[in-house]
């Protein structure tokens, strides 16, 4: 049996620098949210928003001058599509098939080939227009960063939403997957099309574009110290540069997303054992 969402969540983690995938975007991560990834699962368990009513309580005990209501997430203009591949997987144009005859691809919005090569497995994800809604940058974390309640936690700064996407995961065979976005034949303007009908497929529209495929997860960076034994800790610097992007805490998968027997302590680098320990006792103590 795969495990498929955690092998996905794992290689998209791989591909991309501080995001992590949503394995069910139609499940939306909001910006704000707060909370832990599950190391079992790989999905991200929300525990509560900055922009929750209640929350302006523990706020009130480090800044009573700081509202979240003044400070409502940003929409950043429409991007180009933008596509996510992971290792072992590349782009081609489109090649029309047998199955030109019956679908209209000149008016497709999108349209590509990818090609997965053999032996292991590897993820595409693909977002239609998407936008990077996002607290306001350098003016909220600087100020979340002295709320002790969140200690340990992982912290949602930005959320890529989309009106459609795509998720494929790869068998372990060499194949060529054909994907395109096509004017829809019935209530929405769009609809996908693609040549796989892998359990492994996954795509969807929304007129709305609240499905968020891509997400940003971050933790305070635990390296504040006291300059003499009983002083408080500092404040950091006004900014963002407090938070960084967090470790996990998951082992490394195997191409059916099982924990990689190759990285168990008897053969897992030193160096390598040593920081990802470090990291995962950072977040625990705290």
């Amino acid at each position: 049996m795969v495990r498929a969402e955690r092998k996905y969540v794992d290689l998209m983690r791989q591909a991309t620098i501080g995001y992590f995938a949503n394995w069910d975007p139609e499940d939306p991560i909001k910006v704000g949210s707060y909370g832990r990834f599950d190391t079992d699962t790989t999905r991200f368990t929300v525990l509560g928003n900055i922009y929750d009513p209640e929350f302006q309580a523990l706020l009130d005990a480090v800044d009573g001058r700081f509202t979240m209501s003044d400070y409502p997430p940003e929409l950043d203009p429409v991007e180009q599509d933008m596509i996510v591949t992971s290792s072992g997987a590349r782009k081609h144009p489109f090649a029309l098939g047998p199955d030109a005859k019956k679908e209209n691809f000149k008016k497709a919005s999108f349209r590509m080939n990818f090609k997965f090569l053999s032996g292991k497995r590897s993820a595409v994800l693909i977002m239609h227009k998407p936008r990077l809604h996002h607290i306001p940058r350098n003016k909220v974390l600087d100020v979340l960063y002295r709320i002790p309640e969140l200690n340990g936690l992982f912290i949602v700064p930005s959320v890529y939403k989309c009106r459609a996407w795509t998720i494929y995961l790869s068998s372990k065979l060499e194949e060529i997957v054909s994907v395109a976005l096509l004017p829809s034949k019935v209530g929405f303007d769009l609809e996908w099309w693609s040549n796989s009908n892998s359990d492994f497929l996954r795509q969807g529209t929304d007129r709305d574009g609240f499905v968020s495929p891509l997400f940003c997860a971050q933790q305070k960076l635990p390296l504040i110290r006291r300059y003499m034994r009983g002083m408080p800790t500092p404040d950091p610097d006004p900014g963002d540069q407090f938070w960084i992007d967090g470790y996990p805490g998951w082992e490394p998968v195997d191409e059916d997303g099982y924990d990689d027997p190759i990285w168990e302590d008897d053969y897992e680098p030193p160096t390598a054992r040593v920081w990802r320990r470090t990291m995962c006792k950072s977040t625990a103590r705290w």
